[in-house]
């Protein structure tokens, strides 16, 4: 009698072999479906994040590259994405500004220059001192905007160099006071140093950028202050800060005006306007290089022919090693 164990081996073979081929077919099909989806989508992702870089690159910063959902690492890179073309944004936007109230700054002075050489030359205008003296004053404008832009882009650099050492408050807030009391005595206005709290101690500042930021505003307040006037520094230690409050008994800030103060170029229409000639960049230098240092700087002002205040707020933070 035969054997027919031999030929259940192919048999076996074909049977394994077919539900190989069965269930094999719906499951390369489906890694197929599943490749094609990926592709598709990652591509469509990486396409995304390529025009919103062409668009950037081409100036262009109002772009915005969706949520792939492909898993938080995709979305973390397109929210920086994003984060990173705001700030681009807002860079363009303030040198935008800044090209613009620059030629704004620019243009009076230039046009008071021009009037007067018509003037001249049309013979309607003499040479005389008055005029040498307008031409003086446009000029001196024009450089001490030359001056403040130059400062100004100088204090942007200066931010991430500050050389930060355990300092008096006092001590500077006084040899600023020295430093402007000449000026003052020649305005016929008087400026007084005050203290208040317990012994100053040494707080983390650059001695040198806190110098001029008091110089600063003390040239505003002097700039802003009628003869017969008064300025005062009072310096108060408390457990947790130092401030600083420069206070004049000059023509004061209007509502409106106190919260535009430390804009750049944004300068307060008074009658004065015409002798103080400032170019707007004083205050807000000053409150950069404050705020640089980890403090504050804040005005105040209880309305037009009140005076105003300036507060600097330095806290007693550790200095860095």
């Amino acid at each position: 009698m035969k054997s027919t164990e031999p030929s259940a081996d192919p048999a076996f073979r074909s049977v394994i072999l077919t539900a190989l081929v069965i269930g094999g077919l719906p499951a390369l099909f489906i890694a197929g479906l599943l490749s094609f989806y990926l592709y598709r989508t990652i591509g469509r992702s990486l396409s995304s994040f390529s025009t919103a870089a062409k668009e950037v690159a081409a100036g262009n910063y109002e772009v915005d590259v969706t949520s792939t959902k492909l898993g938080p690492e995709f979305d973390s890179l397109a929210t920086s994405f994003n984060d990173m073309a705001t700030r681009l944004a807002a860079v363009d936007n303030t040198r935008r500004q800044l090209l613009a109230d620059l030629a704004h700054e620019m243009r009076t002075p230039l046009a008071s220059l021009k009037g007067h050489l018509e003037g001249i030359e049309d013979g309607v205008v003499e040479w005389d001192a008055r005029t040498i003296g307008i031409f003086n004053a446009q000029i001196a404008r024009m450089e001490r905007l030359a001056r403040d832009i130059r400062q100004l882009a100088a204090d942007e650099e200066a931010t991430a160099k500050l050389q930060l050492t355990l300092q008096d408050p006092g001590a500077l807030a006084a040899q600023a006071v020295a430093a402007i009391e000449p000026a003052a005595a020649d305005k016929n206005i008087t400026v007084a140093a005050s203290s208040a709290g317990p012994l100053s101690t040494p707080v983390p500042l650059d001695p040198e950028r806190m110098g001029q930021v008091l110089g600063n505003l003390l040239e505003n307040a002097l700039g802003h202050t009628p003869p017969g006037g008064a300025i005062t520094v009072h310096s108060e230690n408390t457990p947790d800060a130092v401030t600083i409050t420069i206070t004049d008994t000059g023509e004061g800030i209007s509502p409106e005006n106190l919260q535009n103060v430390f804009a750049r170029f944004y300068r307060v229409e008074t009658g004065r306007e015409a002798h103080r000639a400032g170019s707007g960049l004083g205050l807000a230098i000053s409150k950069s290089l404050v705020e640089a240092q980890g403090g504050t700087l804040e005005a105040t002002s209880d309305g037009l022919g009140h005076g105003a205040s300036f507060h600097i707020r330095i806290p007693r933070t550790p200095a860095p090693q």
